[in-house]
């Protein structure tokens, strides 16, 4: 990711081909399954406390960087608001885009505190756990298994893009392949090659939304936009703290599951960390799907609320 966005600042054109992106969420989202487990399930039952957390964190970390954006940097209220919403940045700019939000302005923000996430967190994670996370010896599942999980993860995950699902591309593939592997069909991992290139192809296609912003442009809104991070992550991380002790689970765990970024990427990061995907993207998830019932209907709102722009008199067109 960061070699790309290098790239793409120094004038490189740089798009990543919609079918590879398609691919790559495929194989990510059967290998997140993969490690769901008997025992993972069985853990769920303390996580109703912790989604009652995070939606309070959500909620907490939205109106303060409402607050920083329209109050001291003055900014207008659409551009604040999908300024300040952690994760679901497709839902984000679209609606951002409706509502006449400046997107140069919503996209770097959001670009910005994606970018720090994926960055710096699994440093940070790295640095509180007992011991590092390494490269887990996995063993290799049979090929003809391995092919399966894989047809039909990429079944159920084109079929719920299609149905027009939120992160169904992600979702049918994690769901399909836990499924596989909990009833003891599938066995192993994918091989290691499959999951480098898939993640190449992610980190590629986050930096190509850097493609459209000079270094001057990202440089003037880099301070909004790492204060704004710096705000949200710093809500967050007391949210997961008070998660970690309500719940009596890990805080790399809950910090990881409470970060505002996105189900896809916190979901990858989870499991490079060999922390509990199923956890992880369980909570993004929920962030997600509660941003998609409420951000329209909010959205809707300011759009009454703003005035009509004033009507042009005859003596206008001369």
């Amino acid at each position: 990711m960061i070699a790309a966005i290098l790239a793409v600042l120094a004038g490189l054109k740089l798009s990543v081909p919609t079918y590879l992106r398609t691919a790559a969420f495929i194989v990510l989202g059967v290998q997140i399954g993969s490690s769901v487990t008997m025992e993972t399930l069985m853990g769920a039952v303390r996580w109703p406390l912790s989604l009652a957390m995070l939606a309070a964190t959500v909620t907490v970390v939205t109106v303060a960087c409402y607050l920083f954006y329209s109050r001291v940097r003055g900014w207008p209220t659409v551009d604040a608001l999908f300024s300040s919403l952690p994760g679901a940045l497709g839902l984000v700019v679209a609606l951002a885009d409706d509502a006449k939000a400046d997107m140069r302005r919503v996209i770097i923000a959001q670009s910005i505190r994606l970018f720090f996430l994926v960055a710096a967190l699994p440093i940070v994670i790295n640095s509180l756990s007992a011991s590092p996370a390494g490269t887990a010896a996995t063993p290799t599942g049979v090929w003809w298994e391995i092919a399966l999980v894989l047809a039909a993860g990429a079944g159920a995950a084109l079929l719920l893009e299609r149905l027009k699902v939120p992160a169904g591309l992600f979702i049918g593939a994690i769901f399909v392949s836990a499924a596989f592997y909990v009833g003891g069909i599938a066995h192993g991992a994918l091989p290691q090659p499959f999951l480098i290139l898939a993640n190449v192809i992610l980190g590629t296609a986050l930096a190509s939304r850097f493609q459209d912003f000079t270094l001057g442009e990202l440089m003037h809104a880099l301070g909004d936009g790492v204060a704004g991070f710096a705000i949200a992550l710093a809500l967050s991380v007391i949210g997961a703290a008070l998660a970690s002790w309500l719940a009596g689970l890990p805080f790399t765990l809950t910090l990881l599951a409470f970060a505002p970024g996105g189900l896809d990427v916190m979901t990858i990061i989870a499991l490079a960390l060999h922390l509990d995907p199923a956890y992880v993207g369980a909570h993004q998830l929920a962030r997600y799907l509660a941003m998609c019932v409420v951000i329209p209907p909010l959205t809707a709102w300011l759009m009454r609320r703003r005035p009509l722009p004033p009507e042009k008199s005859d003596s206008s067109e001369f």
